[in-house]
């Protein structure tokens, strides 16, 4: 979707497991497994608790953010600028979405924005930016009476294919909301195929053409939008119980943006600052530890429980090293022999314990484990 930086990382993210998980393998240089939906969210901050449910080793950015929006129903837009190819690696043991999308920022040197329902990923200073340009728009929208603001505002999946361009896209937006786009001043790109779900018109267009430097205005007279170069930050003004802003928060917000402001307006608190500011109000939590699924994620390794369905037949050494990612064990094989660990195995289990699934590999590429409390040791048969 543009050009792509120079630079690719390759990153680690560390997620906190669960008990049971209904993992499917498939045969595929990228090892991918979606986790079940072991906590029902109800919207976009539960979601960022949670749990992550997507692991796997050399993942492009592109597939994570795929399979986030389809796991946890989170858009992840991922700005024109951001290298898609970037390599990721989410390893099942330990925090929630949101660290995760947050780990993902800092080690691959990006900026990660939210606001409801997308999590914007671009270069260091355009993230956050772009996430307050959605709030503030979306604000003044609120802020007009009539039925042309109700229509914009309402929600709308959003899909092109690819090699559209972002005039064909402006031009699908101002059809699917009923208004107008002048699309001249974007300029030509061929952009991938991409779904967005439930998005709001403010979302798209500041989508559209913050990867350009460029952020929309709505003429209401003429229900026209426009681009024009960004030539200066933006903060927006929105209202919170004043419970929501105590003096703690306060200190908070301060250092998340220096020029925040606050007025007290009854029982109510004006706050005026970046995306990343109100992100923190109303999602105080999320960033900390996942939300827990039952108290179970300080259990044992050992103890965890799967349920793993394997097509065909795959090398004992990948699957063993699936299943103790999974789990949370580490694999030790410096006493098995390379023909012993590339030896096809097949598996389907239902809720065994991971110890039992682990025995069972063994089994079927002869060879023998050992399990102390945090490592399960391989080693040929004797």
């Amino acid at each position: 979707m543009g050009p792509s930086p120079t630079r690719t990382s390759d990153l680690l993210v560390n997620l906190r497991s669960v008990a049971r998980w209904s993992v499917c393998w498939v045969a595929a240089a990228v090892q991918m497994s979606v986790l079940p939906n072991v906590l029902v969210a109800d919207d976009f901050g539960d979601q960022l608790k949670s749990v992550c449910r997507v692991v796997g080793t050399q993942l492009p950015l592109r597939v994570v953010a795929q399979r986030v929006r389809e796991t946890h129903g989170v858009n992840i837009w991922l700005d024109r600028r951001v290298d898609p190819t970037t390599i990721v690696s989410l390893s099942a043991a330990a925090g929630s979405l949101e660290a995760t999308l947050q780990a993902i920022g800092t080690k691959s040197d990006l900026e990660i924005g939210f606001c409801d329902p997308i999590v914007i990923v671009a270069p260091r200073g355009k993230a956050i930016d772009a996430a307050t340009r959605i709030l503030a728009l979306r604000a003044r929208l609120r802020s007009a009476s009539g039925a042309a603001s109700t229509r914009l505002l309402e929600d709308h999946d959003l899909a092109w294919d690819r090699l559209t361009t972002p005039a064909e896209i402006a031009q699908q937006i101002g059809q699917l909301w009923q208004t107008s786009v002048a699309a001249e001043s974007l300029p030509h790109d061929l952009w991938d195929r991409k779904h967005l779900n439930s998005i709001d018109v403010v979302d798209a267009l500041v989508l559209l053409a913050a990867g350009f430097d460029l952020s929309p205005s709505y003429d209401p007279q003429q229900s026209l939008f426009r681009f024009h170069p960004i030539e200066e930050s933006v903060a927006a003004a929105l209202d919170y119980p004043a419970a929501k802003v105590s003096a703690t928060m306060v200190r908070e917000l301060r250092k998340i943006d220096p020029n925040v402001k606050l007025a007290r307006k009854g029982g109510l608190v004006r706050v005026t600052g970046n995306a990343a500011v109100h992100h923190r109000i109303r999602h105080r939590d999320g960033a900390g530890a996942a939300k827990p699924n039952g108290g179970l994620a300080g259990i044992d390794p050992r103890m965890r429980r799967f349920t793993l369905r394997i097509p065909g037949m795959k090398p004992a050494a990948s699957i063993l090293q699936a299943v103790c990612n999974a789990s949370g064990l580490a694999l030790e094989t410096s006493d098995a022999s390379p023909d012993a660990l590339q030896t096809p195995v097949g598996l389907e289990v239902e809720d065994q314990l991971v110890t039992e699934i682990i025995e069972s590999i063994c089994v079927q590429a002869g060879l023998a484990v050992r399990f102390d409390s945090t490592t399960a040791v391989v080693s040929d048969r004797q």
